[in-house]
């Protein structure tokens, strides 16, 4: 079987085996690909500019910017920013900034600590592509680089656009298979789009840009058991960090596979298995639409695990409906069984746990009519009000004649004292539809809640008026520095 897939200029055929599902060694009747996956990546990434990206698609890598930001400083508090503080020392040697921390690293070390940060909360944007987060891993990789090589604000917008670009549409290949079998696509696909991001800030060329993507191959790694522990976050900073890891090691001279996505023993097989992936997605489309446009990125409303959104928008939806005097027996709680494999946590045991809860989310939103970071500490999860409800709260998977056409529904029902009942259901969470989406408004509340203990007033306007100009930076010093917090950065608190 022979598909022709192009993009722009670039074209590559691949004979595609019904057994396999991808290209392999070119032995007698193995699949044959006549030109490298990595090397359609690589070309694309090389020649792509910023005249080449949307303007919806700039903007709303913008507002993902200030969010991923946002939420990366809010995280300050959690026990895990110890451990990785710990782990970066305390010397600040590096030309990198150390969200939050006040010092430098190395590049890879600061997209290390920035992205493990940025996804301790749960709390950014979503792809549906990508079954996870795009921006989370990129733009701390990007930075650094950026930081690293004296980019200007137009280089980290493109890098974040293309790193996005290329994390999707490789997402495009292989999902859903391979978020169903257990990866955590934010770090394992993650790693591409890390790569490409500082590739292209860098100025690598198509054969190392491609060499850079065929080396994150190897780079790609993360479970979704790590889901409610502290190894979730660091998968993603892993994923960040090995991202300059490959840009920087090719530019070295490193050699790579140029077929190590498509071999019989590359990663498409391996990690997806045979006949499960599509490799005319990984270059069909790049650009066109981006991902950024079409189907666009999400903001998240609530500082939990997305896979909850639906169920906590329609509990949120029955509190608001209740009566003072109703009193609530039973609470029942259905969605996707995608989803439902790794949120059945009856009585999560931490604030991590917690996040990834069905049960203890759900309850918070019946009970309060709203989620926030605070319902997530050590004493917040065992409050004798929480565990009430929560013991309340029985989930379970959405039957097949219920899943709804998009896979994201769910249904919360009520059981009330008096005999009666109350049900809602969402299609999708609020947040992931056009006309739903956040505003700019509300990404910059969303900022100043996320910030309020870590920068100034002055200091929240100042970065959030840098995002919104970033095209005009001539570098990201003033940027990283108020983010970072360092003591040559005043701050009027």
């Amino acid at each position: 079987m022979h598909r022709q897939y192009q993009c722009g200029q670039y074209q590559c055929r691949h004979r595609v085996s019904p057994a396999t599902g991808g290209a392999g060694d070119p032995s007698e009747g193995a699949p044959v690909a006549t030109e490298p996956v990595s090397h359609v990546l690589g070309r694309w990434l090389a020649d792509v500019s910023l005249d080449d990206v949307p303007e919806v698609a700039r903007a709303t890598a913008t507002r993902s910017m200030l969010d991923c930001w946002g939420v990366t400083l809010a995280a300050l508090g959690q026990p895990v920013v110890s451990v990785v503080d710990t782990y970066a020392g305390k010397d600040g040697t590096g030309p990198a900034s150390l969200l939050g921390l006040g010092r430098r690293g190395t590049p890879e070390l600061a997209a290390f600590v920035n992205a493990t940060l940025g996804h301790a909360l749960d709390f950014y944007d979503v792809s549906h592509t990508q079954g996870g987060h795009p921006t989370v891993a990129v733009l701390p990789a990007a930075l650094a680089a950026a930081e690293t090589r004296k980019a200007t604000g137009k280089d980290l917008l493109l890098a974040l656009c293309a790193g996005i670009e290329v994390t999707t549409k490789i997402a495009r290949g292989v999902n859903f298979t391979h978020y169903d079998k257990g990866w955590h696509p934010t770090a394992t696909l993650g790693v591409f789009g890390a790569a490409a991001a500082v590739a292209k800030i860098y100025g690598l060329d198509a054969d190392q840009c491609a060499g850079v993507l065929s080396l994150a191959t190897a780079m790609s790694s993360g479970l979704k058991s790590s889901f409610g522990t502290m190894a979730k976050p660091m998968q993603v900073g892993r994923a960040a960090q090995s991202g300059v890891m490959c840009a920087e090691l090719v530019a070295a001279g490193a050699t790579t596979n140029p077929r190590a996505f498509e071999e019989t023993q590359g990663f498409c097989t391996v990690y997806n298995g045979p006949d499960s992936y599509d490799l005319t997605e990984f270059a069909d489309h790049l650009g066109a639409p981006w991902d950024l446009v079409d189907p666009g990125i999400a903001i998240k409303l609530h500082p939990c695990c997305g896979g909850t959104h639906a169920a906590v928008d329609a509990a949120i939806t029955l509190h608001d409906a209740l009566r003072p005097d109703d009193t609530i027996e039973r609470i029942d709680a259905y969605i996707h069984p995608r989803r439902f494999a790794h949120l059945d946590r009856p009585a999560p045991d931490s604030p991590l746990a917690a996040k990834f809860s069905l049960q203890h989310t759900v309850a918070i939103a019946v009970a309060h009519g709203e989620v926030h970071i605070d319902d997530f500490t050590p004493t917040a999860i065992l409050a004798d009000s929480v565990v009430a409800t929560r013991d309340k709260v029985h989930g379970h998977p959405l039957p097949p004649d219920r899943l709804g056409p998009e896979h994201f529904a769910a249904e919360v029902h009520l059981t009330l004292a008096d005999g009666s009942t109350r049900q809602a259901r969402m299609e999708r969470p609020r947040g992931r539809t056009p006309e739903t989406a956040l505003t700019d408004d509300d990404i910059r509340r969303k900022f100043t809640s996320c910030t309020r203990d870590v920068l100034s007033a002055t200091d929240q306007d100042r970065v959030a008026d840098l995002v919104a100009t970033i095209v005009e930076l001539s570098d990201v010093d003033e940027l990283a520095g108020i983010l970072r917090g360092s003591t040559d950065q005043p701050r009027d608190r």
